[in-house]
C-alpha cells in the first residue's frame, strides 16, 4: 500500500484569504461554501485545510474541514460543512455568511488520505464523513480515470444524504432510518461492502 504524500510545508503553513462567492444547500443540515483562493496551490483529493475567522475584537477561530472540490486551476475551492449545534465556526457559516466575506485558509494539509487516482478505490463513509470522498469522485469523473472507483455512503435518510443530486452509478446509498420505497433500511454492513470487491 503506498505511504504518506509529501505536503509542501513552506505552501501548507502559509495563510491565504479566501473570499466566498457562493453558498449551495445540500440538506437542511448541510451547505457547501465555495471560495475564490487566488493563490491556493492546489490539493489531491482527500486533502483538508485550516480556516480561520478573526472577530472585529481580535478574537480567532480555527477549525479544520476537508476540501470538496476535486482539484483544478480555477482558483476556486469548496467545503461543505454540516451546522453543528453550539457550534461558531460552522453557525457562522451557517447563519452570517455572504458572498463577499472573507476568511483565511492555510493548506493543503494531510497526505495521509489523499488519493491522486493512481489505483483503485473502495470508498466508504456516512454524514459530512463523504466530502472528502466526493472529491475523489469528482476528481475520478472530471479526469476520466478509468480505474476502478466505487462509494457506499450511509445516511439517515434521503433528504440527508449530502450531494445525492450528483451521485452516479458509482455510488451506493444505505439508508438508516427512512428509505425511498423498496429499499431496504438498516445500517451499513458488510453485506454491502462484498459486492463491490
Amino acid at each position: 500500500m503506498p505511504g504518506r504524500i509529501e505536503v509542501n510545508g513552506r505552501v501548507a503553513g502559509t495563510w491565504q484569504t479566501a473570499t466566498l462567492t457562493g453558498i449551495r444547500r445540500e440538506t437542511p443540515r448541510a451547505s457547501t461554501f465555495r471560495f475564490a483562493v487566488p493563490g491556493w496551490a492546489g490539493h489531491l483529493p482527500g486533502q483538508h485545510l485550516m480556516l480561520r475567522l478573526t472577530a472585529e475584537d481580535g478574537y480567532r477561530a480555527q477549525r479544520h474541514y476537508s476540501l470538496a472540490s476535486a482539484p483544478d486551476d480555477s482558483g476556486h475551492i469548496e467545503l461543505t460543512l454540516d451546522r453543528v449545534p453550539d457550534g461558531e465556526v460552522s453557525g457562522w457559516f451557517h447563519t452570517v455568511a455572504r458572498p463577499g466575506d472573507e476568511i483565511e485558509v492555510r493548506g493543503p494539509l494531510s497526505g495521509f488520505f489523499a488519493w491522486p487516482g493512481d489505483r483503485p478505490a473502495l470508498l466508504l463513509g456516512a454524514g459530512s464523513g463523504v466530502v472528502p470522498l466526493m472529491s475523489m469522485v469528482r476528481h475520478h469523473r472530471a479526469r476520466g480515470l478509468t480505474v476502478p472507483l466505487r462509494l457506499l455512503v450511509s445516511a439517515r435518510g434521503p433528504g440527508e444524504l449530502i450531494y445525492a443530486d450528483e451521485f452516479g452509478a458509482e455510488t451506493t446509498p444505505v439508508f438508516t432510518r427512512t428509505a425511498p420505497a423498496g429499499a431496504p433500511v438498516g445500517r451499513l454492513a458488510s453485506a454491502h461492502v462484498a459486492p463491490l470487491l
